[in-house]
């Protein structure tokens, strides 16, 4: 990990394992004109992935527990998939009811009229061919026809890649959410976000 993600990242991830973790939270406004849409990479289709095919989504995300899954769907959730040639290699979440952030364990603060954006995925293989950012757009065109105003996600601080991403898409921080753990105590933070 020190290798591949430096020594920054290696720390937050030492300090989440001994009771410390934060993630910004980064707001699109839906209620703006979005830049046009891009076209899709020759093969690459997205469609809204039905509860019926939860095993084919499992066996891409084989680091998830099929009850997390199965919960989603429960709560309402929705997920993006992206086909490259018929095969599922990515998927996108977003939640418009109690969306949970399972890296904090708690819920994130929303308003009616706000889409939680989460857990986007692509496989090794399929990296590095704008795919996630397409699943992104498709999921704001589709919830700013749909009614909602706002847009939103979490990304860990240190994660300058996916921050940058992001902000390209038009994402800007506007929180800071988190917790601090000792034993069975627990403070939970949200402040909110300044640039410096």
């Amino acid at each position: 990990m020190l290798r591949d993600e430096g020594a920054r990242t290696f720390w937050f991830k030492l300090l989440g394992k001994l009771g410390y973790r934060r993630l910004y939270l980064l707001e699109c406004s839906l209620a703006e004109p979005l830049p046009p849409a891009r076209p899709l990479p020759a093969g690459l289709t997205l469609a809204w992935l039905p509860r019926s095919e939860l095993g084919e989504y499992a066996a891409l995300r084989a680091d998830e527990a099929e009850r997390d899954i199965t919960a989603r769907f429960d709560n309402g959730d929705r997920c993006l998939a992206a086909r490259l040639d018929g095969q599922l290699v990515g998927a996108m979440w977003a939640s418009v009811h109690r969306p949970r952030v399972q890296f904090l364990q708690r819920d994130v603060p929303h308003v009616a009229g706000d889409v939680y954006l989460f857990d986007a995925y692509v496989a090794a293989a399929a990296r590095g061919q704008s795919i996630a950012p397409r699943m992104s757009d498709e999921l704001l065109r589709h919830f700013q026809k749909a009614g909602s105003r706002r847009a939103i996600r979490g990304t860990a601080p240190e994660n300058t890649p996916a921050l940058r991403a992001h902000a390209k898409a038009g994402f800007r921080p506007y929180a800071l959410i988190g917790y601090v753990k000792l034993g069975s105590w627990r403070r939970d933070f949200y402040r909110p976000y300044r640039m410096s």
